[in-house]
């Protein structure tokens, strides 16, 4: 898989410079910053940081930002932004244990094929108390369903391969390895929206985190490392 992420490493942030692109990340971000509560000062491993356009943001909001991932070409555009970052995969990740406010998997934990020892490594390296937070792509809602769809007719479909959550496969899953488990989502239109959807994406998004939380594209995850 990380073959396909080094073939378009060049090209991958530009969707989200799109003005779909552009809304999805603002969604989602403000979902993640939700789940990861208070990063000002707060030391962050993030799990497959790809070219580090999420860490960008944690960043800016005075986080310390650590990266590791298994596809070079990413690690090498992340490392360009000032990141410091290291090889690797999520089931063996590259540091020892204690050593992070939190531990942060955006979209990447959908490559492993061991997602018990994925999650029991971020425990690891989690300091005592600190905050896990997995965000996965969503088997049931649009976004999946359209994705997958894709992937059965396109061999060379990014996705294709990749597994899906649903809500309560991922809290399920949490559940074993963490304390005060929460599983959100966000985003709740789909793929191609039309542009009054667009103008009303935060309306949407209120509605859908309150009615529809089982069905948004990204799952959000989190709990705290148990005593």
């Amino acid at each position: 898989m990380e073959e396909k992420f080094n073939e378009i490493a060049n090209e991958y942030d530009k969707w989200f410079e799109t003005p779909v692109g552009r809304i999805v990340k603002e969604l989602e971000l403000n979902a993640l910053l939700e789940a990861m509560g208070e990063i000002k000062g707060k030391k962050i491993l993030e799990v497959g940081i790809g070219t580090g356009l999420f860490a960008m943001e944690f960043r800016k909001r005075g986080a310390d930002v650590i990266g590791i991932d298994p596809a070079e070409n990413m690690l090498k555009i992340a490392k360009s932004r000032g990141f410091e970052v290291k090889f690797g995969y999520g089931e063996a990740i590259p540091f020892e244990e204690n050593s992070f406010d939190i531990v942060l998997s955006m979209t990447s934990m959908e490559n492993s094929k061991n997602p018990e020892k994925f999650v029991g490594e971020m425990v690891r390296v989690a300091k005592p108390e600190g905050k896990i937070v997995v965000a996965v792509l969503n088997a049931i809602s649009l976004y999946g369903i359209s994705r997958r769809i894709r992937g059965l007719f396109d061999p060379n479909d990014l996705f294709k391969g990749m597994h899906f959550y649903n809500f309560w496969e991922l809290k399920n899953l949490l559940k074993k390895h963490l304390c005060n488990v929460e599983v959100n989502s966000s985003v709740f239109f789909n793929p191609s929206p039309p542009k009054f959807i667009l103008d009303r994406a935060n309306a949407l998004e209120k509605f859908g985190r309150k009615y529809l939380k089982p069905f948004g594209a990204l799952l959000i995850g989190g709990g705290i490392k148990c005593l």
